[in-house]
């Protein structure tokens, strides 16, 4: 969501509280909640527009009771008995419900989806209609359901809770109170509405695969930054140094194997297989290196680092000298300027959304690959900066090993013969007008081999 749009929903749209990362995980030491308070959110629903569960003309929370998880022959709308609607303060607002209650749950379910949403909606610039509108004209929300799994289906998103140790169900973990997981899901299904689905049955679907996953992960990421108390702990974590081990360290403490983690990742193509998750990490981590690189430019243009900090940090030399000395540096310039730093990622954080709306708006599903993305990518960014960033685009991909596979027509080599043309066609013999020298006949022109250069990468 642009930061535009932000400032003005907060006095048009509906107040909620939501944490942004699960209350249960604990700080570094292990002295309390990393995040002990909800954060105030507000959707783009005017408190007049709201309905009891709560609900809108976009989705509604079913609070069901005695309900199985969907199935093949088991979908919605849930007819059975529900729990009454969640309904609004005097003030037509829910950030006053208690975080102790289960209407609080519901409610966050609901804030989430509902947020996410308005976020990702912001940055296509439109409505994003949903993949089930033949059948349904809104998304059913369950949040707390016995259940020790999550799933997300044709029409609806039901949770239930985490799994202890011992592989019970913790009724301490509700999963409808996990941004990052929600937003995931929520990721899919704009996948599913703004790209679709391969239709042909000789389309093994792999890079899709992966690039469903990766979506999930980068639509959460990019809403996470939405909360201002973890982008503050997150600049004040690494001090605006994200590429770094000690940056990818202090970060990942920040989720339980979750989307933030992931998109923090060192994997190249040649390190994953074909599994969709384990596939997505190499494209996930060149889109977010991307926003990242974009961010330390616009700090380089601000002349909060110098362009060789840059380098040093992105390069990621191999001592710990030189990390030492990288994060010294980061740290003396971040040190006074921590609004200037937020401002910078926040921009590159929006960059980033209105990159991957375009891209994802023009991809095809039949086919697809990681290198058609790419292009795509480079596509959005001339139309959104003149192509201003093609070359931290295509840095980024070319470290994660992302290119036409070997055997790509893109990659083949052209000659002229293989064409089926005579080259002595372009040469024919000298006329028979005496008049015409023929030492002035220009010789034939090399063949040349590539009409594509190829590069290794």
């Amino acid at each position: 969501m642009s930061i535009e749009l932000d400032l003005r929903l907060a006095g048009e749209g509906t107040r909620f509280r939501i944490f942004p990362q699960p209350r249960f995980l604990k700080k570094a030491d292990g002295s309390g909640p990393l995040f002990p308070e909800p954060e105030v959110v507000v959707v783009n629903v005017e408190p007049s527009a709201m309905r009891p569960g709560p609900g809108d003309d976009r989705m509604f929370v079913v609070d069901a009771v005695g309900k199985l998880p969907y199935k093949d022959f088991f979908r919605p709308p849930w007819r059975g008995q529900a729990r009454p609607p969640v309904r609004p303060g005097p003030d037509g607002h829910f950030d006053h419900l208690d975080p102790a209650t289960r209407d609080f749950s519901a409610a966050t379910m609901y804030a989430t989806v509902r947020r996410v949403l308005d976020i990702w909606e912001d940055y296509f610039g439109r409505t994003i209609q949903w993949h089930f509108e033949s059948d349904f004209d809104r998304l059913e929300l369950i949040p707390l359901i016995e259940w020790d799994n999550a799933q997300s289906g044709y029409g609806f998103l039901e949770f239930g809770f985490g799994r202890t140790p011992k592989k019970t169900i913790d009724h301490s973990r509700p999963y409808c109170e996990n941004f990052d997981v929600l937003a995931h899901e929520l990721g899919h299904s704009i996948i599913f509405a703004e790209v679709g689905v391969p239709a042909s049955p000789l389309d093994p679907a792999i890079d899709y695969g992966g690039m469903h996953e990766s979506a999930g992960d980068l639509v959460a990421i990019v809403a996470s930054l939405h909360f201002h108390s973890l982008v503050d702990y997150l600049l004040d974590s690494t001090r605006g140094n994200l590429l770094t081990i000690n940056g990818l360290d202090r970060v990942g403490e920040l989720s339980d194997s979750s989307e933030i983690r992931t998109v923090f990742n060192n994997q190249r193509m040649s390190e994953v297989g074909t599994e969709p998750h384990d596939r997505s990490l190499p494209l996930t981590g060149a889109i977010f290196d991307t926003m990242v690189e974009v961010f330390q430019q616009d700090l380089v243009a601000k002349k909060l680092i110098s362009e060789e900090l840059r380098e040093r940090s992105t390069h990621l030399p191999g001592s710990a000298i030189d990390l030492k000395e990288i994060e010294a540096e980061f740290t003396a310039a971040y040190t006074g300027n921590e609004a200037a730093f937020k401002e910078s990622l926040l921009v590159a954080r929006d960059y980033l959304g209105r990159l991957l709306a375009i891209t994802w708006s023009n991809l095809s599903p039949d086919f697809l690959t990681y290198h058609g993305i790419l292009r795509a990518l480079l596509r959005a960014d001339r139309e959104l900066t003149g192509g201003a960033n093609a070359a931290i685009i295509r840095s980024c991909f070319a470290w994660r090993e992302i290119a036409p596979v070997p055997t790509s027509l893109l990659v083949r080599n052209h000659t002229v013969a293989s064409c089926g043309l005579d080259a002595a066609a372009y040469h024919p013999a000298a006329p028979a007008d005496p008049a015409i020298d023929p030492q002035q006949i220009p010789a034939p022109r090399p063949e040349r081999g590539n009409f594509i250069s190829p590069r290794m990468i």
